[in-house]
């Protein structure tokens, strides 16, 4: 009795499923070859089996080694948890770099305040000066013509002097009156 080879099919793409479907082909080849005992296998089974294992081995030689995937993978992970550190310390960076710069325009407007507060005091200061040296003047002026009635009330005999006769003499009268102003009242009496 003649022995029936295996049907040969489409081989199918995926290795796994080819090389399922070349392994049950081999297995149902080699029973019909020891149940052929002395008969001789079909040329075109043979050609059929070589070139199914051809294409299947062709096929795991250009698939990727898997570690070397896993070894990728295992790369971009490590790349990618470095990364997101970075990105993380970057932005707390950014953060505190943010509060520092808030915190500079706070000082800078607080200086500002500071700097306006200081050039009203001066302003202050010098209205003050202005009428301390206007007072000095009017004292200095006076004490001269105190010290010119005091020259002339020297001069005169003593039975001739009078208060009205030192005032009619040729002493120079003051030249205005003393004033003092509101704010220097307050600053004589702040001191």
């Amino acid at each position: 009795m003649a022995t029936t080879w295996p049907q040969v099919a489409a081989w199918p793409n995926d290795p796994r499923e080819h090389a399922a479907y070349l392994s049950d082909y081999l297995r149902k080849a080699l029973v019909c070859i020891d149940s052929a005992e002395d008969q001789p296998v079909p040329k075109p089974l043979v050609k059929t089996m070589i070139a199914a294992m051809s294409v299947l081995i062709s096929r795991f030689q250009n698939t990727p080694d898997l570690n070397a995937v896993v070894q990728a993978i295992t790369t971009i992970q490590s790349d990618l948890k470095t990364t997101a550190e970075t990105v993380q310390s970057t932005a707390i960076k950014v953060q505190q770099n943010t509060i520092t710069q808030q915190h500079m325009a706070t000082l800078s407007q607080e200086t500002n305040q500071a700097v306006k507060e200081a050039a009203e005091t001066q302003r202050i200061t010098t209205g003050l000066l202005q009428e301390m040296n206007d007072i000095a003047k009017a004292i200095n002026d006076t004490t001269k013509t105190t010290n010119d009635m005091v020259k002339v009330v020297q001069c005169a005999p003593p039975s001739k002097a009078s208060y009205a006769s030192v005032l009619s003499s040729n002493a120079a009268p003051l030249s205005r009156p003393i004033t003092i102003s509101t704010q220097t009242s307050s600053f004589i009496q702040a001191q």
